[in-house]
C-alpha cells in the first residue's frame, strides 16, 4: 500500500480519539450537570431542577455505556497499532492506567444505583452523593489519560540515558510518571477544555428544546437547564483563557522546541518577538501571516516588559521540527476562543441590565452555534497538541536526554506497528465511529426528551416533599415516588 504504517497507526489512533473524546466530554458535562441540578433542587425545594437531573441522567447512561466500548477499542489500538511504546508504558508509567480503571469502577458502580433505584433512597442527600461519585470518577479517568500525555511530553520514572544508548529501561520510578513537570499545566487547562465542550453542548440542546415546545411546564425545566450551563460557561471560558496562557508560559520553559513551533519562531531572541497571526513556513521563513510586532514577547514576558528568552527553530534540527501548522491550528484555537468569549461577554452585560439574555431566541440560537464552535475548539487543541509532539511520541525530559543530537525518546515511526493487521483494523474502526456516533447521540437525545412532564413533576414534587418531611421530622422517610 502507498500509505505508510506510522502514517496509518497515527491517522486511525487521532480519528479515534476524536471520537472516543466526544463521549467523555457529554459524560464529563452531563455528570457535573446532574450533580447541580440536584444539589439545587434539594436546596431550593424546586421540582423543575429535580426533573431536569432525572432525564439527563438517562442520557448519560447512554454515553457512559458507548464511552465503555469506544475505550475498550482505544485500549486494543494501543497495543496492535503502538506495540513498542506500549512496552516502555507497561515498565514505567502502567500506573495511571491503573487509576483510570478503578475511576471507571467508581462510576461504573455509582452510575446505575443513581439512575435505577432513585425510588428506593429514604435520604436524597445520599442518593445526590452517588452523582458526586459519578462525576468524581468521569473527571478522574480524563485525569489519569491526561497524565500519560503529559508524561509522554516530559518523560520520567527511569533512566532515559542509559535507555537509548542500551535500549533497556532502569532506575524506573513507578510513582514519578504521576506528576511531571507539565503535568500542572496540562491538567488545569485539559479539565476546563473538555468540560467546557461538553457543558456548551448541553445548552445548545436545552435552548433548542426550550425554543421548539410551547409547554410552559417543559420550558421551565429547560430554563433551569439552561441557567445551570450557562453560567458554568461564562466561568469557564474565563479559567480557560488563564489556564492557556499558563499553558503556554509553560512549554515556554520545558518545552521549547514546541513553543518556538507553535509560535512559529525561526531564531532565538530576548526582546522584540512578534506574534504572527496564521502563516506558512517557506524555506525556512514564516510567509503570508499578519505581524503584531512585540505581542508576544509581552505576552510571554508582562512583568518584564516582553524581556525575556524566545526560543526558536534555527536551534534544532529541521528532522525534529513539528509540522507547521500546528500555528496555525493554535490560532485558530485561540480565534474560536476570544469569539465566545466576546458571545459571552455580551450575555453578562446584557444580564446586568436587566435585559433576560437567556429568554431571547436570537442569544439562545447562538448558543446552538456557540456549542458546534466549543467542539470544534476541543477537537482542534488536541490536534495542536498531539501534533507539536511529532516525530516524537515520546519526548525528551526537561533539559534534553543526555546524548548530543537526540531530541526525543522515541519517534512515530519507532513505535508503530509494521502489522498487516492495522489496515483492516482501521477500515473497521472507521466505519464502527461512522455508524456509532451519530446514532449515539440520537439515542441520547431521544431519551432525554420530556414525556408525560406532569407525571414527572408530580414524582419530582413529592420526592422533595417527602425529604423535606423527612429533614423536619428527624426520622427515615418512605422512598419517593419515582
Amino acid at each position: 500500500m502507498a500509505i505508510s504504517y506510522p502514517v496509518w497507526d497515527s491517522a486511525m489512533f487521532a480519528y479515534t480519539i476524536s471520537s472516543h473524546i466526544l463521549f467523555v466530554t457529554l459524560s464529563m458535562a452531563l455528570a457535573i450537570t446532574i450533580t447541580i441540578a440536584e444539589f439545587l433542587a434539594l436546596r431550593k425545594k424546586d421540582k423543575y431542577y429535580d426533573t431536569l437531573a432525572y432525564k439527563l441522567s438517562k442520557g448519560l447512561v447512554i454515553f457512559f455505556a458507548v464511552g465503555t466500548a469506544s475505550g475498550t477499542v482505544m485500549a486494543m489500538e494501543l497495543f496492535l497499532f503502538w506495540p513498542n511504546f506500549m512496552k516502555i508504558v507497561g515498565q514505567v508509567s502502567i500506573g495511571p492506567f491503573y487509576v483510570e480503571v478503578f475511576s471507571f469502577l467508581l462510576e461504573a458502580i455509582a452510575l446505575p444505583m443513581y439512575v435505577y433505584f432513585w425510588k428506593d433512597f429514604k435520604n436524597r442527600w445520599e442518593h445526590w452523593a452517588l452523582s458526586l461519585a459519578v462525576t468524581i470518577g468521569t473527571y478522574l479517568s480524563a485525569f489519569t489519560v491526561t497524565e500519560i500525555n503529559a508524561w509522554m511530553n516530559t518523560p520520567n520514572g527511569f533512566n532515559v540515558k542509559y535507555y537509548l544508548l542500551h535500549n533497556k529501561i532502569i532506575d524506573v520510578n513507578p510513582l514519578a510518571p504521576f506528576w511531571t513537570p507539565s503535568t500542572f499545566a496540562e491538567e488545569l487547562h485539559m479539565s476546563g477544555a473538555v468540560y467546557y465542550a461538553g457543558i456548551v453542548v448541553i445548552l445548545g440542546y436545552l435552548a433548542y428544546k426550550y425554543l421548539k415546545t410551547s409547554n410552559m411546564s417543559e420550558k421551565m425545566v429547560y430554563r433551569r437547564g439552561i441557567n445551570i450551563t450557562a453560567v458554568f460557561a461564562i466561568l469557564d471560558i474565563i479559567y480557560l483563557g488563564a489556564t492557556g496562557s499558563n499553558e503556554l508560559s509553560t512549554l515556554l520553559v520545558i518545552e521549547p522546541l514546541k513553543y518556538a513551533a507553535l509560535e512559529q519562531d525561526m531564531v532565538p531572541v530576548t526582546y522584540g518577538a512578534p506574534e504572527h497571526i496564521f502563516g506558512v513556513i517557506i524555506n525556512g521563513h514564516p510567509a503570508y501571516y499578519v505581524n503584531l510586532p512585540l505581542a508576544q514577547s509581552l505576552l510571554a514576558y508582562p512583568f518584564t516588559f516582553g524581556h525575556g528568552y524566545i526560543p526558536g527553530l534555527s536551534s534544532y534540527p529541521s528532522s525534529v521540527w513539528p509540522p507547521s501548522f500546528v500555528h496555525d491550528t493554535l490560532d485558530l484555537m485561540v480565534g474560536f476562543g476570544i469569539l465566545m468569549g466576546f458571545f459571552w461577554l455580551i450575555v453578562v452585560i446584557m444580564y446586568f441590565m436587566k435585559k433576560d439574555p437567556l429568554s431571547r431566541p436570537l442569544i439562545l440560537k447562538l448558543t446552538m452555534a456557540v456549542a458546534v464552535l466549543g467542539v470544534l475548539t476541543m477537537e482542534d487543541g488536541w490536534y495542536t497538541a498531539e501534533v507539536g509532539r511529532v516525530p516524537f511520541i515520546i519526548k525528551a525530559p526537561v533539559g534534553g536526554t543526555g546524548i548530543p543530537g537526540v531530541y526525543g525518546v522515541m519517534t512515530i515511526g519507532q513505535a508503530a506497528s509494521t502489522s498487516p493487521v492495522v489496515f483492516p483494523l482501521g477500515i473497521a474502526i472507521i466505519i464502527f465511529y461512522i455508524v456509532l456516533l451519530p446514532l449515539t447521540f440520537y439515542y441520547a437525545f431521544k431519551v432525554m426528551k420530556l414525556s408525560n412532564i406532569d407525571d414527572d413533576l408530580k414524582m419530582a414534587e413529592e420526592d422533595i416533599k417527602i425529604e423535606e418531611e423527612r429533614k423536619n421530622r428527624g426520622v427515615p422517610a418512605k422512598a419517593g415516588m419515582r
